[in-house]
C-alpha cells in the first residue's frame, strides 16, 4: 500500500491533533505510525500514513492548501518499500539519566555508532530533579543490536562511558 511521510511544524494549540487527523481520515487513508508532541509550546508531528494512491494524493493537496490556515509548516515525502530490522538484531531499551550537560546525546550515539547499533526511538527531556537541585536529563529509547553483538559488552562499554561523563546508563532487554 502506498505510503507518505509528513512532518508538521508549527505553534501548539488544542484542537490542533484532530485537525490534522480529521484530513487524513476524510480521505479515506490510515494513520499507520506517529509521534506527535508539545515541544514547550511548538507542536511537531512525524507520521507515517498509508492509502490509496488517489487518497494519499488528495491529502498531499488538503495539507497543501490548508497547512498554513493551521499554523503549521508541512512537509510530505512519498515513502519508500517498508523494511523491517535487519535479521537477527535485537532490540533493547536504552535509558541514560544525568545532571543536564550539553553532549551527552551526541557521545552515547556515537558509541552506538561505532558498534552498527541502530537507533530506533529515541526521546530526551530535561526534567525538575527537587532533590538534586540541577536540572535532570533523561534519554530513553530503543535499539537494536545487529546479530553477533554482545548485550554484555555493550553494557561494559556504555558503563564505561556512563562514568566518563558522569551518566548512569543502562542498556534492557526489552
Amino acid at each position: 500500500m502506498p505510503q507518505l511521510i509528513v512532518t508538521a511544524v508549527g505553534p501548539d494549540r488544542p484542537g490542533l491533533v484532530a485537525d490534522l487527523t480529521r484530513h487524513v481520515y476524510d480521505v479515506g487513508a490510515s494513520l499507520a505510525d506517529s509521534r506527535m508532541v508539545n515541544l514547550r509550546g511548538h507542536f511537531a508531528l512525524l507520521a507515517l500514513i498509508e492509502g490509496s494512491s488517489e487518497a494519499l494524493a488528495s491529502l498531499r493537496r488538503k495539507l497543501e492548501s490548508d497547512g498554513s490556515e493551521m499554523g503549521l509548516h508541512v512537509e510530505m515525502y512519498e515513502a519508500a518499500a517498508a523494511t523491517s530490522r535487519a535479521p537477527g538484531s535485537v532490540p533493547y531499551r536504552l535509558k541514560v539519566y544525568s545532571n543536564d550537560q550539553p553532549g551527552i546525546t551526541a557521545r552515547v550515539t556515537a558509541l552506538l555508532r561505532e558498534h552498527s547499533v541502530n537507533v530506533e526511538e529515541l526521546e530526551t527531556r530535561v526534567e525538575s530533579a527537587p532533590f538534586a537541585g540541577t536540572p535532570l536529563f533523561v534519554l530513553e529509547g530503543v535499539v537494536t543490536l545487529p546479530q553477533g553483538t554482545s548485550a554484555r559488552k555493550m553494557r561494559e562499554e556504555l558503563a564505561t562511558l556512563g562514568e566518563k561523563i558522569g551518566c548512569d546508563i543502562d542498556l534492557d532487554t526489552i
